[in-house]
């Protein structure tokens, strides 16, 4: 397995290595612990027009990260002695940095944190990890700090599409501690049709249609949870009635979940999002680590 991690040295990135212990990854694995300082822009506009030697500068910034990410290998190796890890530095900025990477290496996981070292540190989502979320090729873990429970909680947003199959299929592979439990969550939202419409068609042609949702609800909840079963994660099946951002969310604050895992897209009625909404609304509010997971 590949990991790709960005980090800052900040106390968001700091839980987000730490947190590594409670997800399920491999004894042996190949990571890159991954630091980049940005060169500003007033340097490159500047250089660009007359002559100009930032070269101490630049070997400054670049030393900055290079020591920021000998420090993240240090606390990664803490928890993982046998990973194969390396250090890289870069003076890109830090999302493009980290998928360029991901996609040339290519990597299998990308860990940050949900916030950074920048001037707004209590900003909903850090612009890294959302344009991660958005535009990585792989697996990309959000990191939440928060208290892990003995076993672990896993919540699986599912609802038939090929991404939260993918998710599941995410879970399974993991070597996850005995005893470790997860629920397949489902959430069916209920189509109404408005007056106008009802007068139209009829109602008829709505409840079938709600009735054909549920029916591959169930399907997909029972599908996942015989796979999560023969993974050895013992597995809760819910569906509920209901939208399935408010839901997921609700379910994870009152189980105090510690990673919700969630396809990239979804089927909803929009099917042209680059990110679904379902997943962006449970990165943005979760209370726990989240992981979105892109279908190859």
């Amino acid at each position: 397995m590949k990991i790709l991690i960005g980090y800052d040295g900040s106390s968001y990135a700091d839980d987000a290595i730490d947190g590594l212990q409670f997800a399920g990854l491999p004894a042996e694995a190949e990571a890159i612990v991954l630091s980049s300082i940005e060169w500003p822009a007033s340097r490159i506009r500047s250089w660009n027009m007359i002559e100009t030697d930032f070269s101490s500068e630049w070997t400054t910034s670049i030393g900055k990260a290079e020591a920021l990410a000998e420090d993240g290998c240090y606390r990664l190796q803490r928890w993982f002695p046998k990973w194969n890890v390396q250090m890289e530095a870069s003076a890109d900025s830090p999302a493009t940095a980290i998928i360029e990477r991901a996609n040339h290496w290519p990597a299998d996981l990308i860990v940050v944190g949900t916030h950074g070292r920048s001037a707004i540190k209590r900003a909903l989502l850090g612009s890294v990890s959302l344009k991660l979320v958005r535009e990585a090729h792989c697996v990309v873990r959000v990191a939440r700090s928060s208290a892990h429970h003995d076993p672990l909680r896993l919540i699986i947003g599912i609802d038939g599409s090929e991404e939260s199959r993918a998710a599941v299929q995410e879970v399974c592979r993991r070597s996850w501690p005995v005893g470790t439990e997860a629920r397949i969550l489902a959430v069916h939202e209920v189509m109404a049709p408005i007056n106008a419409e009802r007068i139209a068609v009829g109602g008829r042609i709505y409840e079938e249609i709600n009735e054909e949702g549920r029916s591959r609800l169930k399907s997909a909840v029972d599908e996942a949870t015989e796979r999560l079963h023969e993974a050895g994660v013992l597995t809760e099946p819910i569906l509920e009635l209901g939208d399935p951002k408010d839901v997921l969310l609700a379910q994870a604050r009152e189980w105090n979940a510690d990673t919700i895992f969630v396809g990239s897209r979804g089927m909803g009625r929009v099917g042209g999002l680059v990110l679904g909404s379902v997943s962006a609304a449970t990165v943005a509010h979760a209370p726990c680590t989240v992981e979105v997971v892109h279908r190859n």
